[in-house]
């Protein structure tokens, strides 16, 4: 349990820069798109952290479940968008996937189960 929270920090803290990243190009540049890409990435660390609080206080486990498993696609998008228009592997990319799967690995544990029930 604590594994998966010390992870959900991780990810947390990876999607909070690119989310003031993409909302301060969005209000500097005018992006709509950038705009809404950085807070989208502000609303995963959020739930990230609040999903890994409810479960180190035993309450619920599902939330960062969710979050991990959207933080999963997103990294994984990202992963194939480097790959696809750079021609070349995102190791950033590819060391986020593998928090990510970590985290949803780790909350789908029996004993993690049983401690947020």
């Amino acid at each position: 349990m604590v594994a998966a929270v010390a992870l959900a920090g991780l990810q947390a803290l990876f999607c909070l820069l690119p989310g003031l990243n993409g909302l301060g190009l969005g209000l500097a540049g005018g992006s709509v798109v950038a705009f809404v890409v950085g807070g989208l990435y502000l609303v995963l660390s959020a739930a990230a952290v609040l999903g890994s609080v409810r479960l180190y206080r035993g309450l619920d486990g599902r939330l960062l479940t969710l979050a991990a498993v959207a933080l999963v696609v997103v990294w994984s998008v990202n992963l194939v968008l480097a790959v696809v228009l750079a021609g070349t592997v995102d190791v950033l990319s590819v060391l986020l996937l593998g928090l990510a799967v970590g985290v949803v690995v780790l909350t789908r544990k029996p004993e993690v189960r049983t401690w947020a029930a």
